[in-house]
């Protein structure tokens, strides 16, 4: 039998004898109470009854004073007692009990009824002595009769008394009765149980537990007996793999330490770095604690390549540990033994199953040989350029002059010479292309700022592509805000942005369209030129490709325009070191907007 069971079956044995007991109870004050309802009733009526007698004995007297030839007022008083009278004999019979009470109280009026009646004199006196006579027999049994009633009332009163006493003790009794047996099923052994779990608690897994029986205890002893095999199982799981894991962070320590790339993780909590490889300390060298590690830090300092400082929480992992990830982000560290060292950050968070940052990782790569190679590329780039363009500025020389001097009768001569001078231009404006990005990444190129008006940059710019913009059939239109200021900038230089724009926007524009150079008014004292062509316009994604060197949009088995994708990439540094900055507006089978804003002039 189950514990459930044996429980319920005493819970309903106590219920059981409580509910029994209850209507026992219930009943013994029910009878105890019906009792004593009567016992008051008897009183009552024996208190009605003595006024009854006492009226009779009041009538006797009144009936006797009365004079015929005296006052009315004795008559009155008797006539009053007599009202009494009638209604406490009309009252009384209703609360007598026994009809044999009834009957003599009935003969008693009757008598009474007849004294009324009877005039005054010997016969009217002898019948008030049978009513008095008989009056007190009838006080006398009823009295008897109200004893009786009281004796009775007190002795169930007693019995009720000894019950309400009995019982509760009787349910003490069960209850401790059933806290022994439950005691004694139920938590003598869970406290060997819990005793033993103290006992596993601190390793010992050689326990007493209780007998296995047949009912819940039985189970859980048991259910018990197998979490300890399990627990003993798992122990040697986790021993296993602790040792395990142990050799894998070894294996993982000698390949982070043999990486030739700087590797720290970073706590997110205290924000130190908590783990970093020989490559790492020999960069940033071993960070210090206290109060020491924001000065340590402090001491470093940070450009981009262009010489821009950069703060040390945003190169840090600061950024890293809100959720951003870096990737090949090049920066320029001045250490404070006074080295400079050019890296290539990349750093990510470390997330928890949550979603949490938990850390960072960070990866920093020494490319001064990169940079080394970059510089010695530029340089080379810049030597041949220069050795290139003195020969084909020659060649475009002579072949000018043949074409002017219409040396070549033959048609088919002169157009040969044409398309000559036409690819030795395309490739004299490669050279200065190439020749204008190295400087701009060697930080050689001058500018030479100054005021200028905007209507002689609109001029000179739709001059220069006047010719262009003829040969594709395409219309040139200016648009001048009137009273625009005048641009504090290199003349030159952004004509030659303006004329890029130009020229790429006539490349794009449909024939018979038209192609739009508009200079307005912008906030902070800028001036805005835009060039707006009627093209296909540009694809969202592509966006962000076009200010990068070497890239075009089309294929380079499909692109209609020609050129080394230099062009954007040289006005938005040329805009940008004039303290300027560059915008794409485009909408695909509409057309484009390219804008540059630089500063107006001041004064």
């Amino acid at each position: 039998m189950t514990i459930r069971n044996r429980i319920f079956a005493v819970v309903g044995v106590v219920i059981a004898a409580a509910f029994l007991q209850t209507l026992i109870v219930l009943q013994v004050e029910g009878r105890r109470a019906a009792t004593a309802a009567s016992l008051d009733r008897s009183i009552w009526r024996l208190e009605n009854q003595a006024d009854l007698g006492r009226l009779i004995v009041e009538l006797d007297a009144a009936e006797r004073a009365v004079d015929p030839g005296g006052p009315p007022a004795a008559a009155a008083e008797r006539d009053r007692l007599w009202g009494m009278y009638e209604r406490g004999a009309a009252l009384l019979p209703g609360y007598l009990d026994s009809p044999e009470s009834t009957r003599e109280l009935a003969a008693i009026d009757a008598l009474m009824r007849d004294w009324r009646r009877t005039p005054p004199g010997a016969d009217r006196a002898a019948l008030m002595g049978r009513i008095r006579a008989g009056f007190d027999r009838f006080d006398t049994r009823e009295r008897s009769r109200l004893a009786d009633e009281r004796v009775k009332a007190n002795s169930q009163s007693l019995q009720a008394t000894i019950l309400t006493l009995g019982i509760p003790a009787v349910a003490i009794v069960m209850l401790l009765l059933l806290v022994a047996f439950v005691a004694r099923i139920l938590l003598d052994p869970l406290k060997a149980i819990a005793t033993s779990a103290q006992t596993i608690s601190g390793g010992n897994f050689d326990v007493s537990l209780p007998r296995e029986s047949r009912d819940e205890i039985g189970d859980l002893v048991r259910a018990f007996r197998e979490m300890i095999t399990a627990v003993q199982r798992r122990e040697r799981e986790v021993t296993e793999a602790r040792i395990k894991a142990e050799r894998e962070h070894q294996r993982l320590q000698a390949t982070i330490e043999t990486v030739p790339v700087a590797l720290v993780i970073v706590d997110a909590e205290t924000g130190r770095i908590v783990l970093q490889n020989r490559t790492a300390g020999a960069l940033i060298g071993e960070e210090p604690g206290g109060a020491a590690r924001e000065a340590y830090w402090r001491a470093f300092g940070v450009t981009t390549r262009d010489g821009t400082p950069v703060d040390v929480r945003v190169w840090g992992a600061e950024r890293v540990l809100q959720g951003q990830t870096i990737v090949g982000e090049e920066l320029v560290v001045q250490h404070p033994d006074g080295r400079e060292i050019p890296i290539l950050v990349s750093a990510a968070p470390l997330r928890e199953d949550n979603g949490r940052i938990s850390g960072a990782v960070a990866a920093f790569q020494d490319i001064t040989s990169l940079y080394e190679v970059d510089r010695l590329k530029s340089e080379f780039v810049s030597i041949v350029s220069h050795e290139l363009r003195t020969p084909l500025t020659s060649i475009k020389g002579a072949l000018q002059l043949l074409i002017d001097e219409r040396r070549a009768s033959d048609p088919d001569h002169a157009m040969l010479l044409n398309v000559a001078l036409s690819n030795t231009e395309r490739l004299v404006r490669i050279i200065n292309d190439i020749l204008d990005i190295s400087k701009i990444e060697a930080g050689k190129l001058e500018l030479n700022a100054r005021p200028n008006a905007v209507d002689e940059v609109v001029r000179q710019s739709l001059q220069n592509v006047e010719p262009i913009a003829r040969g594709a059939l395409v219309a040139l239109r200016a648009d001048v805000e009137p009273g625009v200021p005048a641009v504090h900038v290199d003349l030159d230089r952004v004509i030659q942005v303006v004329v890029n724009l130009l020229s790429n926007a006539l490349k794009a524009a449909p024939p018979r369209s038209e192609v739009t150079l508009s200079a307005r008014r912008a906030d902070d004292g800028f001036v805005a030129f835009s060039v707006t062509d009627r093209g296909r316009g540009i694809a969202p994604d592509k966006i962000g490709l076009l200010f990068q060197k070497f890239q075009q949009l089309d294929g380079a088995n499909t692109r209609k325009a020609h050129g080394t994708g230099l062009g954007l990439a040289i006005v938005k540094a040329l805009v940008e070191m004039q303290g300027g900055r560059v915008s794409v507006e485009s909408t695909v089978g509409h057309g484009s907007t390219f804008t540059v804003t630089v500063p107006g002039a001041r004064g």
